[in-house]
């Protein structure tokens, strides 16, 4: 900023950002009388108060019940804690245990002697089948020949048995991982249902609008404003110092060439001239058409002559400019020859008063 014009004032931070939140926050209003405030929590009393915090003020947000609300709320809240206490002691008593792993070998074996308990007839006739039919053919039992015929169907059942002994072991594990999930998932479901009932309370029915708005960016426009004051006083210092800069360029030309021997003099001015100059000059209130202001943005009022009727009345200048010395010295001979009448009218007066 120039000399004489100062900054515009910065935005205070904190009043700016509860402006802001003060325009986001909108307080709620239902038809039943259930709202929603926003506000503070008072220091000193610690009650919830609605308006913008102060400075040593935590914002806070309260709800308001409307009377049906809160006579449903409290008929209703009795019950609900009777039914979640029942509740509680009925499951509580018959609570699932916990999932355990059981015993893989215990499967297992049950899984085998109940398929071996189904193949084992069949076995015992095939084996009846063998000795009628070795017999039949004349090969006597404990020969070569019956021995190596009950070897192989003795293997064969023995092959038949350890592949069902390796199943039974895969779908023990299969049955030990089905067990436990269910396990788990009754207990974990009677869980749940516990930690609701103890957990749950009732919610009245709300009506209230959401509150839910465009945001305003009230910091931004804030900011936006401060800037534009910024740049306005930066421009308006930029045209006074240019103004003061030309003011100074002349008056400091003028003081340097107003000596006699800097300048031809043709003689002094004629007596009155000036003053009947100044007293039939047209004078006017103006302003700059826009584009010839010499200052740019001077769209202000002026009042003075114009070029034109001053270069025809005084014969000094051009047409088009009014030379600052010419006009000061115009009105310096008129100031002279108005005090010079003053002084004779004057000293009329006090001739007239002796006598």
């Amino acid at each position: 900023m120039g000399k004489g014009n100062s900054a515009p004032p910065a935005p205070d931070a904190r009043q700016t950002a509860a402006a802001e939140a003060q325009f986001n926050r909108l307080d709620t209003y239902s038809p039943d009388g259930f709202g929603v405030r926003y506000g503070f929590t008072n220091p000193t009393t610690g009650e919830f108060q609605q308006g913008i915090a102060p400075a040593n003020a935590q914002s806070a947000v309260t709800t308001v019940e409307s009377p049906e609300q809160r006579a449903i709320r409290e008929a209703i809240e009795p019950a609900s804690v009777t039914f979640v206490e029942r509740m509680v002691d009925e499951n509580v008593a018959d609570m699932p245990g916990p999932a355990r792993v059981e015993d893989r070998s215990n499967i297992a074996g049950s899984i085998f002697n109940r398929n071996f308990s189904l193949m084992a007839p069949a076995i015992d006739m095939n084996q009846r089948r063998l000795i009628n039919n070795l017999q039949a053919r004349g090969i006597p039992v404990g020969s070569e020949a019956f021995n190596e015929a009950y070897g192989d169907q003795q293997r064969t059942t023995m092959d038949t048995l350890a592949r069902m002994a390796m199943d039974a072991d895969i779908a023990s594990g299969q049955e030990q991982s089905r067990q436990f999930s269910l396990d788990a998932s009754e207990r974990g479901t009677a869980l749940a249902e516990i930690a609701a009932l103890m957990g749950g309370n009732y919610t009245p029915p709300t009506s209230a609008p959401s509150g839910a708005v465009q945001p305003v960016n009230y910091s931004g426009l804030v900011g936006s404003q401060y800037n534009a004051d910024v740049n306005r006083g930066n421009a308006s210092a930029a045209a006074t110092g240019g103004i003061a800069s030309g003011l100074g360029t002349l008056g400091a030309a003028a003081i340097m060439k107003c000596t006699m021997h800097a300048k031809e003099v043709s003689g002094p001015l004629p007596v009155g001239w000036a003053a009947n100059t100044v007293q039939m000059m047209p004078l006017h209130v103006w302003k700059y058409r826009p584009g010839h202001a010499p200052i740019p943005g001077d769209n202000a009022e002026h009042i003075g002559p114009m070029a034109e009727h001053f270069h025809g009345m005084t014969g000094l200048g051009n047409p088009h400019t009014i030379n600052a010395i010419d006009y000061l010295g115009l009105l310096a001979g008129a100031l002279q020859a108005a005090l010079n009448r003053i002084d004779m009218l004057e000293a009329r007066v006090e001739i007239g008063s002796v006598h």
